[in-house]
């Protein structure tokens, strides 16, 4: 009976450590500089909010964001949960926010691509919510490349959208030979470049391309995470993944993949709080 009684505890804990866990996030903080960058900027990367909300109307997450005072916001895509059409309101109310703070440019993800499909139920909403992103001042990037502004510095911004064949479940499938290439072949090699790619799953073709810094989400951090080890399982259940969460760089290439802010499906996030980058962007020297 005592082992029963103990046990049972022992559940009740983890699910209200859970509960708790999962009403936080963190800011984690990074640096990257290039000669390629002429003044100090800041911005901000929000990957993977799901719909998920951080106290009434996000104001916890807004009121964070504010307070960094960001130079520009970087979404690579899962705003909301494609099956679940009341996350796209909360969405879009989100979104609404987020340009009265800076700029705001968002790429799809899977959840966002799999609604492209005219078949799926929610397709019909899906086309409202993102005319309604459109018209709220948010610059919508589907595959291709653009110049824009970051604070003081004129910037390569491109983004990637996978084949949803590129999530499929329990395994990792090969990127087509030239697929980058293919697709954003309008690369400048003498503005720093950002590439907004959801899966991190190919980082090693997104270097190659030549992105300085890509920035993705997807894999939530591997749900659970080992301390010492690393993550066991990612959302699209494949083992141990390599690109789980932090920056991975290669001369001064990087890629930075966020733990995201919300969840679906498998709502835990063991030894994982959910997280919102920063990311500080300077000049070589490292002042302004």
């Amino acid at each position: 009976m005592k082992v029963l009684f103990l046990a049972a505890a022992a559940v009740l804990c983890c699910i209200l450590w859970q509960r708790w866990e999962l009403t936080r996030f963190r800011v984690t903080e990074y640096q990257i500089s290039s000669s390629k960058i002429r003044e100090q900027a800041l911005g901000l990367v929000i990957a993977d909010l799901h719909g998920f909300t951080y106290g009434k109307e996000n104001k916890r997450l807004l009121e964070k964001m504010r307070r960094l005072n960001p130079d520009i916001i970087f979404i690579p895509g899962d705003m909301l949960v494609s099956k679940y059409s009341e996350t796209y309101e909360t969405a879009l109310k989100t979104l609404k926010e987020f340009v009265k703070i800076a700029p705001v440019y968002y790429s799809y993800g899977n959840h966002e691509s799999r609604l492209r499909d005219p078949e799926r139920i929610n397709h019909p909403l899906f086309q409202k919510y993102m005319s309604q992103v459109k018209e709220a001042g948010v610059t919508v990037m589907e595959t291709g490349s653009r110049e824009i502004f970051m604070g003081g510095n004129r910037v390569q911004l491109s983004a990637l959208e996978l084949e949803l064949d590129y999530y499929e479940k329990g395994r990792i499938v090969p990127l087509e030979e030239n697929y980058l290439k293919e697709r954003l072949p309008d690369r400048r090699e003498d503005l720093f470049r950002i590439l907004l790619a959801h899966n991190p799953a190919y980082a090693e073709e997104y270097i190659r391309w030549g992105a300085d810094v890509t920035f993705c989400g997807h894999n939530h951090g591997g749900l659970v995470r080992i301390p010492g080890i690393g993550s066991v399982i990612s959302p699209q259940l494949t083992w141990f993944p390599k690109y789980d969460a932090g920056r991975f760089q290669v001369g001064d290439r990087s890629v930075i993949v966020s733990r995201g802010l919300g969840t679906h499906t498998f709502h835990i996030r063991i030894f994982n709080r959910a997280e919102l980058l920063a990311v500080k962007f300077l000049p070589e020297n490292g002042k302004r």
